[in-house]
């Protein structure tokens, strides 16, 4: 009989087959198995590419294992979703799945096909495949089984992936092989300390404990896909040559087994050691051990006390992951963010970039740090996104009974906050981190060591990061995936607390009574949160680009490489920050040094820059689509939470609006400018400089080298972006302006333009925005009078005096924003003098070597210098004469 004759008796009776799914399989408690597998997951955009691939060819699902349980919880959980589910199953019979009747009629005429032919039905031969796949029904084969490798590789049989590559032949449409991962547990699993439960362990398991698995986890059930093979694009690089086509055939099959792996690792992660296991493990490491040996020899101590010192430590830091409080917390966080924030919005299309780069390496996941839900957040979002949480290394501030324990086992690994004087815990520490990469795993840190408490990225502290760039270096892993992650808040729970410090009042550590007071942050709402990952930055591609061998280098440029990697990272997680109602409108109300603004210039304030901008490309919360309607609810809002106070006459509703801000209240808003300043630093550097040139007929040059003055006198204050020229910055500022009309060209003058009246508001707009910048520098120049009074003064005692005399030019109308009073601000400004050589520091060691030593302010070899700076700050303030 011809094939076509087959083919077309078959599509009458391809159901004796068996291999033929019903829509709705038949089974013992299908009802209730329903109703829990709706609760299984599968990402958005891959649920796109599915319904795309439907609509352009034929869709085959490819599970790595054998597994008939598998095969129902895909077919009936696609179903569900309305995506292309599977139809047929390859080398698979279901009888199962059927009718009580139908199922046993199959297997009879099954038995009676054997005892008649020594053989069963052929679905290769017969043409039931064929059928199938003609008439586009989507089908599932498995990638790894005993029978199929009998058949494949031993036998040289039917192979699936070969029946299909020779039906594409034929056939207009394409054949999409998709790789598919089912996970029902996201446990990495671990050495169980209960022997007869490691049976439920495992990725290939029978169908009792796939049941078993399931019931246990359905809520966190997963369906994802990897990137399609297009049996279209493979058909012409398909070889004539049997032995090199079977070749080709085996590698489209370790590609695609290879993808469910990299699927289940960017989910599960790699396996966890034991505690024990994992402290040995470092404990052996060779160079924590010649560094034991050389401590014991040094300090006459017996090498055992020294391992036990070891081991304290490793008490200290290590982090011990349970899955089981992740799946809890990530329950009670659901609870907590619907009470707190409107939502939390994370951003897909660079998500999907961290999912493929989890998929195939370690990732170090590097977030802002404004607030001690970053934390918190930062996981929840990976965990309920399908990747696996990392681990993270806290503050040991934050080992505190009972959130210390809980942290612990939510994978938080703890940090000193220095390690002067610790060269034993630090070598510790450092052995950690580097197995910890080693096994496989995630890591977590906030390159600014602290958070912020200003609104803007802090400088990168390099201590970790030159720790994992070690790792690397020493062969601990291949390379390391650095994903810097913006999370923007439109209000942050801490904001009181932040004011409290920068305007100087102590830190209050944290502690049980901090954490009994966080039930009267659920009592209010924050807005919402965002959530943005930059591009991922490989560290092997950044050494490779930039010529690098660390093999080869000396200390300082080691140093100096550190460096630039880690402003980088700052630069990234900047790039990707969203501009939010909140970060706008302050910045709008900190155009003014006056208490009280009119409604009118906070909007043109706000037109003026919310156009710039949009120039530069930058994000917007998706609240910004509604302009108008945003300005006057973040408005109200700022109102209800007092920070301003909206002035309307009553009695004459013609009159204009007035907006009251009290003193304090503007070191709140100076925090959310802080979040988009960045943004605006070219405009304000070059609009500082057209105003401190005083003509409507600006030199271009002079704004070129003013920028390069203000760059270099904030360089403690902000991360530029290395890779864009002074000259380049200051033009795309000009282009703006140009654009706006604020400036002119003049003819036959290139370097010479003319400012409008528009353009000087403009500027006046911009300036603005880094005024209490230059006048908090110049209170920290005019304090160095001090310095002629006393010889040295203690380095906190100093900063002290320095924000007296800050509160005291206030009051005397010296300095005009009462947002230039900030103690960290103060902090910057004196590392800056330092380096100047306009001060110096004295420093005096302690004879207990574990306290930090004494350091005193002094005059600098270059101190005259500091009355040069103050009149060049006194230029940019517009200032003629140093009060």
């Amino acid at each position: 009989m011809k094939m076509h004759d087959r083919l077309q008796e078959n599509n009458q009776d391809t159901e004796r087959f068996g291999q033929i799914l019903p829509e709705r399989p038949r089974y013992f408690l299908r009802p209730i198995m329903e109703r829990l597998i709706r609760f299984g997951t599968m990402p958005v955009d891959q649920q796109e590419t599915l319904e795309d691939l439907g609509k352009k060819g034929i869709v085959i699902y490819c599970l790595k294992y054998k597994s008939k349980f598998d095969l129902l919880y895909l077919k009936t959980r696609l179903f569900q979703m309305g995506l292309p589910h599977p139809q047929f199953a390859f080398d698979t019979r279901i009888y199962g799945f059927h009718p009580f009747w139908k199922a046993w009629k199959l297997r009879f005429k099954h038995l009676a096909h054997y005892l008649r032919r020594s053989s069963l039905p052929n679905p290769y031969e017969e043409g039931f495949y064929e059928g199938q796949v003609k008439s586009s029904n989507t089908g599932i084969m498995f990638l790894v089984g005993e029978k199929g490798y009998h058949q494949r590789a031993i036998m040289f049989g039917e192979d699936p992936i070969q029946h299909l590559l020779d039906l594409q032949k034929s056939l207009d449409r394409p054949i999409f092989l998709v790789p598919c991962a089912v996970l029902y547990s996201r446990h990495p699993g671990r050495e169980s300390p209960v022997p007869h439960l490691k049976w439920l362990s495992g990725e290939n398991t029978g169908s009792v404990r796939k049941l078993i698995s399931f019931v246990r986890g359905y809520r966190h059930a997963v369906i994802e896909i990897g990137d399609p093979v297009n049996l279209q694009d493979v058909l012409p690089e398909l070889s004539s040559v049997s032995s090199e086509r079977r070749a080709q055939i085996f590698q489209i099959r370790r590609e695609l087994i290879n993808s469910i792996d990299r699927i289940h690792r960017a989910i599960v992660g790699p396996a966890l050691k034991s505690k024990l296991e994992l402290k040995e493990i470092i404990l052996n490491n060779p160079r924590l051990q010649t560094y034991m040996r050389r401590r014991a020899k040094s300090t006459g101590q017996e090498i055992w006390k020294i391992r036990k010192e070891a081991d304290t430590y490793l008490e200290e830091i290590a982090a011990d992951y349970n899955y089981t409080l992740v799946k809890l917390m990530s329950r009670l966080l659901t609870w907590v963010w619907n009470n707190m924030f409107e939502g939390i919005e994370v951003d897909k299309e660079s998500l999907k970039k961290v999912k493929k780069a989890a998929r195939e390496h370690t990732i170090v996941y590097i977030p802002s740090h404004k607030s001690h839900l970053d934390y918190l957040i930062l996981s929840y979002i990976l965990f309920q996104n399908n990747l696996h949480p990392p681990f993270i290394a806290a503050g040991k501030n934050l080992a505190f009974w009972p959130l210390g324990p809980i942290f612990r086992r939510g994978g938080a690994f703890f940090i000193r906050r220095t390690f002067r004087g610790q060269r034993f815990y630090a070598e510790v520490f450092s052995s950690y981190v580097k197995t910890m990469v080693h096994l496989g795993h995630n890591i977590e840190f906030f390159i600014e060591g602290g958070r912020s408490r200003t609104g803007k990225l802090i400088l990168p502290k390099l201590g970790l990061l030159s720790i994992l760039i070690q790792a690397v270096e020493e062969g601990y892993c291949d390379d390391l995936i650095f994903v810097p992650t913006a999370i923007c808040y439109d209000r942050i729970p801490e904001e009181e607390a932040y004011v409290h410090e920068v305007t100087g009042g102590a830190k209050t550590s944290e502690n049980v009574k901090q954490l009994l007071g966080l039930r009267r942050f659920l009592k209010r709402r924050y807005g919402r949160v965002y959530v943005r990952f930059a591009k991922p930055i490989s560290l092997v591609q950044y050494l490779e680009r930039n010529k690098l061998d660390m093999k080869s280098m000396r200390p300082r440029e080691r140093h100096a490489m550190y460096r630039d990697f880690s402003f980088r990272i700052i630069n990234s997680i900047n790039q990707v920050s969203l501009v939010t109602p909140h970060s706008l409108v302050s910045s709008s109300l900190l155009t003014t040094s006056r208490s009280g603004i009119q409604r009118s210039s906070v909007e043109r304030a706000a037109g003026i820059l919310y156009e710039y901008l949009k120039f530069t490309g930058v994000r917007f919360a998706r609240t910004f689509s509604n302009y108008s309607v945003m300005l006057e609810d973040t408005l109200a809002d700022l109102e209800k939470s007092k920070i301003i106070e909206r002035i309307r006459d009553q009695d004459d509703e013609a009159e204009e609006e007035l907006i009251s801000i009290e003193e304090k209240k503007r070191h709140t808003l100076e925090y959310y400018k802080n979040n988009i300043i960045h943004f605006f630093l070219p405009a304000s550097f070059v609009a500082t400089s057209l105003l401190a040139q005083r003509t409507f007929e600006p030199n271009k040059f002079a704004v070129i080298e003013d920028y390069k003055t203000l760059k270099h006198l904030f360089k403690y204050e902000f991360a530029y972006d290395a890779d864009v020229s002074d000259e380049k910055q200051v033009e795309r500022v000009f282009n703006f302006f140009l654009e706006t009309s604020w400036l002119k060209a003049k003819v036959g003058n290139h370097a010479n333009y003319l400012l409008s009246h528009e353009g000087l508001e403009a500027c006046r707009a911009f300036s603005s925005l880094i005024a209490n910048y230059l006048e908090g520098y110049r209170v920290c120049l005019r304090s160095l009078r001090m310095l002629d009074k006393k010889e040295q003064y203690l380095d906190k005692d100093f900063v002290k005096k320095i924000l007296a005399e800050g509160r005291k030019a206030l009051k005397l109308g010296l300095i005009e924003r009462p947002e230039a009073v900030s103690k960290i601000m103060y902090q910057n400004a004196m590392r800056y003098l330092e380096e100047r050589k306009i001060i110096a520091k004295k420093v005096e060691h302690e004879k207990d070597y574990m306290k930090p030593p004494k350091e005193y302010f002094i005059k600098g070899a270059e101190f005259n210098e500091g009355q040069n700076l103050l009149k060049i700050i006194d230029k940019f303030l517009g200032r003629n004469v140093v009060p």
